[in-house]
């Protein structure tokens, strides 16, 4: 049986460029939205995420003494697994990152340059031909810096039995709970022994 299929870089069917002539020169800020669709999981730390929302994508570029600040927002819903059953669950995706890029061809990345006022976004340069940016890159990355690390189907997601495995939310088990973790077996035993003398 093939295994299925997973994205752990940019979909290929994600190709969207800024125009940099479509930017004004004055200053002026220009926006666009558009939505991108994955046609497959994305697997990101061994953990999976469904889109199960086209993903929106709005940007911003605006002109800034001879370079161009590119402010990245997406939107978008997905599923993964509970961290505590397992269980599918839906989780709001969203984030924002800043891209700067030096249109000047004669600029050197140095300490002094190489970030913004606002020390957020690092300048990248680009070549004196380049008329437009793939941004299906930088899209990429603000979207997997926004996958949470662990996901809840519920905040009072009960989880499973680490004896048996039911599902707690389900079923209640008969397992003897016993809360006391035994990698401290060793410690409670010498403090006992200690009282004992």
């Amino acid at each position: 049986m093939s295994e299925e299929k997973r994205l752990k870089s940019v979909p290929e069917n994600w190709s969207h460029r800024l125009v940099l002539s479509a930017v004004p020169k004055d200053g002026e800020p220009f926006e666009e939205n558009f939505s991108l669709s994955a046609d497959a999981p994305i697997d990101y730390w061994a953990q999976l995420y469904k889109l199960i929302k086209p993903l929106d994508v709005d940007v911003e570029a605006s002109r800034v003494n001879g370079r161009l600040l590119v402010q990245i927002k997406i939107a978008t819903e997905a599923e993964t697994l509970c961290s505590r059953c397992l269980e599918p669950a839906r989780v709001a995706i969203n984030g924002e990152l800043r891209y700067l890029y030096s249109l000047r061809p004669d600029e050197h990345t140095d300490e002094e340059n190489e970030y913004g006022q606002d020390g957020e976004a690092g300048l990248i340069l680009l070549d004196s031909w380049e008329d437009e940016i793939d941004l299906s890159g930088p899209i990429w990355e603000v979207l997997i810096t926004s996958l949470p690390s662990r996901a809840l189907c519920s905040e009072n997601c009960r989880g499973l039995c680490p004896q048996c495995g039911a599902n707690l939310n389900k079923v209640t088990c008969g397992c003897k709970t016993d809360d006391a973790d035994p990698r401290f077996d060793v410690l409670r035993s010498a403090m006992k022994n200690e009282r004992n003398d």
